[in-house]
């Protein structure tokens, strides 16, 4: 059975900060959607910018890439890394130069299938029947002591360094490593992005409980952020999340008139391939060019 992204739901508040550094996006082009969100770094200047640089990119790449995208993993790879060069240039371009910085975590859904990639703490959830079914794993400190075993899950949440990255676009010439996955689809499932200051006080039962229930997608995204800023009271940090449900695809989408939905043709999917192996040799140049430098 094919499906879709039906109902739609977003919620950015600014807690207990002066601004909101935090940056989301959904686009769209007829089977294939594009979500994506960063969280600014506010121990760096400008995190707002940087976060707003990835989503930019995130429009700028998603519309010049030939559509299906016959390489999810390869397009959400470059993209970020895209994003990562932009803010490291607007960083340069600055008198005196700064360093602004986001986290970032995106996800393609086409063909009944979610790719995601991400670099930091900001975090994708796959969840389906009221159970939570993928995650991403934050790039860290806490997580990296977590995973070693030298403190538990409690102790992660009120660690005085759990703030602390160790993966972000932006600050450094050298491009993160990027972290991917992908999972099949079904019907009623609902993806999540979210910046950490949602996750970070609201429980996965809570999530699952409230996403699952009664209410519509947007009103039980909006009552999770609302209570993850009245829990972190008064140290609220700015608070994103976009959410998707799957649903069954419609039998007059499933088979649109040519005229209004052409199939790509063998020279648009060479168009296509020629474009990703040539961004492939420019970033193997950059590379090059960096490592000699």
């Amino acid at each position: 059975m094919s499906i879709q992204p039906g109902e739609f739901a977003f919620s950015s508040l600014i807690g207990d900060r002066k601004i909101n550094q935090d940056r989301s996006i959904r686009v769209e082009d007829g089977d294939v959607t594009l979500l994506g969100l960063g969280d600014g770094m506010g121990g760096h200047p400008r995190g707002e910018t940087a976060a707003q640089v990835l989503i930019d990119t995130c429009q700028n790449y998603f519309d010049l890439t030939p559509h299906p995208i016959l390489n999810p993993s390869s397009f959400l790879t470059r993209l970020l890394h895209k994003a990562h060069e932009n803010i490291v240039a607007f960083g340069y371009e600055q008198q005196p130069a700064i360093d602004p910085r986001t986290t970032a975590v995106a996800c393609l859904i086409q063909k009944n299938v979610a790719h995601w990639a991400h670099a930091g703490d900001s975090r994708l959830y796959l969840l389906r029947e009221h159970r939570v079914l993928a995650r991403t794993i934050d790039h860290s400190y806490v997580e990296r002591l977590k995973q070693q075993g030298v403190i538990t899950a409690r102790e992660q949440k009120h660690h005085p360094q759990r703030n602390y990255v160790t993966r972000c676009l932006g600050g450094t010439l050298v491009s993160p490593e990027i972290t991917l996955g992908k999972h099949k689809l079904e019907a009623g499932d609902i993806l999540l992005l979210c910046s950490d200051g949602f996750w970070g006080s609201i429980s996965e039962d809570e999530m699952l409980t409230t996403l699952f229930g009664k209410l519509p997608l947007s009103e039980a995204v909006q009552e999770l952020a609302e209570r993850a800023a009245h829990k972190a009271f008064p140290d609220s940090d700015n608070i994103t999340a976009i959410a998707v449900r799957m649903e069954p695809l419609d039998e007059q989408r499933a088979k649109p008139p040519k005229h209004d939905r052409p199939e790509h043709s063998d020279e648009s999917n060479l168009a296509q391939a020629i474009a990703e192996l040539q961004n492939a040799i420019n970033s193997f140049e950059t590379e090059n060019k960096q490592d000699k430098e």
